[in-house]
């Protein structure tokens, strides 16, 4: 083996990996893609076509990563042991799982970047494995301090199906059934995975964020992405703490307007308190409260995905998140309003899978800036005007814009609404208050 001692990024795996060799036009040329993110880095391709985790274990005791010291492995495999291998989900899972162990062990000051199986059409028992074991390393990685989870394969996805046109087997002579990412496909893996990567590699995106518009940021979930007033962590383990104490009839869903409302976990300051009281009255205790300050669309499929609302059963759902999306910082880009639809959509999607007997409330983005000219209420309209259409038809949603009472009949968004042009004062959470106790006496709900 060649001396790579000054390799900072060593990427682990199968073909998938090994395929960024590749420059045959069109379908497989995959080199300026390594060009572009992951030669400047200083990356090591360790992909071997046909690999098994197996595989990778028997490379590793072998020597592979000897006199190596990577700032990160980016590590993507087992879509064969659950292929022609035909492993089930926890034999595939112990392999992943002697991988980690492996590196952690050979490679102690190298954090790790796990990506999930992606996602293929080779069968629908494969497709059924590969979901059972991505859950598995949601759970199992969520908060490793030497390892971060990623699962990338809502980008592979249009419409609710997998999209067979960004991979190249179907346009291969034995037009093979769809499972490895074409050229398209594999600059879009690498789009969703820049901003995490470059976090994990202490640097800047190889490309800038706002450019990354391939693939759709709102549905690839992710933990904390900034800094706010409380520790967003502490936040999650007092959520999951507090669902094991009450047994609430209503859970609300959202960012910092849901979360400085009221209700459990306490949160270290309240706008809301008469309003939360108001309508919730001797049961304001036992509602829970999933709302987390700066929380975008891809931290609430996150939190979703790590148990926040497993076993929960709720009458009623109250869902309030996007407006973060509509803003960008140096951790995200904003999002589209299509986008944040989206994002929506799959939440719904993860709600209704856990709990399908519960009504879902979507609540409409409310109004930002003091201005009706404000930059971002044409944002805000045109999500809105998007969310009301896609769920106009859906029997399990009910749909509610209250932006409207908010508003002086010039569009002025009065100080005693918000006081910060975001954030409700009790007197605006009165209104949104007012508004779900009128949608509970209809549904027959009694919090």
């Amino acid at each position: 083996m060649a001396n790579h001692s000054d390799t900072q990024l060593l990427l682990i795996g199968d073909s998938i990996t090994n395929n960024y060799d590749k420059s045959t036009l069109p379908d497989e040329n995959f080199q300026p893609t390594w060009k572009t993110f992951y030669e400047p880095r200083k990356a090591l391709n360790l992909g071997f076509s046909g690999d098994t985790t197996a595989n990778v274990l028997w490379r590793l005791d072998h020597g592979e990563v000897a006199g190596l010291h990577p700032k990160v492995v980016l590590l993507l495999i087992g879509t064969n042991n659950t292929g022609f291998k035909s492993e089930s989900a926890e034999q595939t899972e112990v392999g992943i799982d002697a991988v980690i162990a492996d590196l952690e062990q050979r490679l102690p000051e190298t954090k790790i970047l796990l990506l999930g199986i992606l996602p293929s059409d080779i069968s629908e028992s494969k497709t059924e494995t590969d979901r059972a074991v991505n859950h598995y390393l949601a759970n199992s990685y969520s908060e490793n301090p030497r390892v971060t989870y990623l699962d990338i394969g809502s980008i592979f996805y249009r419409k609710g199906s997998l999209d067979a046109s960004i991979f190249y087997d179907p346009r291969l002579p034995q037009h093979g059934k769809p499972l490895h990412p074409d050229t398209n496909g594999q600059h879009m893996m690498a789009e969703a995975i820049e901003p995490t990567l470059a976090k994990l590699m202490g640097d800047s995106p190889r490309m800038p964020l706002d450019a990354m518009t391939e693939i759709n940021t709102a549905l690839i979930p992710v933990p904390k992405l900034e800094q706010d007033s409380y520790d967003w962590y502490a936040r999650h383990h007092s959520e999951l703490k507090a669902k094991q104490q009450i047994n609430p009839k209503v859970v609300m869903i959202g960012d910092s307007i849901t979360h400085f409302w009221g209700g459990l976990p306490n949160a270290n300051h309240v706008n809301g308190p008469t309003a939360w009281q108001h309508l919730f009255g001797a049961d304001a205790g036992n509602v829970l409260n999933l709302g987390f300050g700066w929380d975008r669309t891809q931290n609430v499929l996150w939190r979703l995905r790590q148990g926040e609302f497993d076993g929960l059963t709720p009458q009623a759902i109250v869902l309030m998140i996007g407006t973060n999306n509509l803003t960008r910082s140096s951790n995200a880009r904003a999002n589209t309003p299509q986008e944040i639809v989206a994002g929506i959509e799959a939440i719904r999607e993860e709600l209704h899978k856990r709990s399908p007997s519960s009504r879902l409330i979507v609540m409409a983005i409310l109004p930002r800036g003091r201005s009706a000219t404000d930059p971002l209420r044409a944002s805000v309209t045109a999500t809105n005007q998007l969310m009301a259409a896609h769920f106009r038809n859906d029997a399990s949603v009910i749909y509610l814009d209250i932006g409207e009472k908010f508003l002086d009949t010039d569009g002025t968004l009065p100080v005693s609404m918000m006081s910060d042009g975001v954030h409700p004062t009790d007197a605006g959470y009165g209104i949104w208050a007012d508004a779900l106790a009128d949608t509970f006496r209809k549904l027959g709900i009694t919090p």
